[in-house]
């Protein structure tokens, strides 16, 4: 098993209660979105909308905003995504993150 059921379902439930949280996506996920064809402006503040569980198998997703104007919608997960560090939520999300990281690379070993 990947996550702690109970540590991840209140974890979510954390990040539900302080929705927008402002974050900044991985190199990855800014090049998914620009191959999309979406302009990405220097000024977008970039910011986890929505949370979602997908199982032991998906973690922790998370719905993106865009651009205004943008008809695309984003959904990656939070292990691609970087939480400013002054967010109420940073270490909690942090540990989540390397935890799974972690033990997503121990199995692939």
């Amino acid at each position: 098993m990947i996550d702690n059921q109970k540590k991840t379902i209140a974890l979510i439930e954390k990040m539900k209660a302080h929705l927008p949280i402002p974050m900044v996506p991985t190199i990855k996920v800014y090049n998914m979105i620009h191959e999309k064809g979406v302009e990405i402006p220097k000024t977008h503040r970039f910011q986890i909308e929505k949370v979602h569980y997908l199982g032991d198998e998906g973690g922790i997703c998370c719905g993106i905003s865009v651009p205004a104007g943008s008809e695309a919608a984003f959904v990656t997960s939070l292990t691609h995504l970087r939480i400013k560090p002054g967010h109420l939520l940073f270490k909690e999300i942090k540990r989540y993150q390397t935890r799974r990281i972690n033990k997503l690379a121990r199995q692939h070993q």
